[in-house]
């Protein structure tokens, strides 16, 4: 939303570049994007919601 305001372009994750000039919501999410979005995962690898590293 702070890109619309300040007329800040933004990159998708599908790589598209714009300026975004109203409320995202109310734009259907880009196939791609949400393919995209959902193999990332929640980036929980140890179960416990904090940063990995060795013990």
């Amino acid at each position: 939303m702070a890109s619309a305001l300040d007329g800040t372009p933004v990159v998708a994750l599908c790589g598209k570049v714009w300026v975004p000039g109203r409320d995202p919501k109310k734009y259907p999410v880009c196939p791609m994007c949400k393919e995209i979005y959902e193999s990332m995962g929640s980036g929980d690898d140890n179960g416990n919601g904090k940063g990995g590293g060795d013990k």
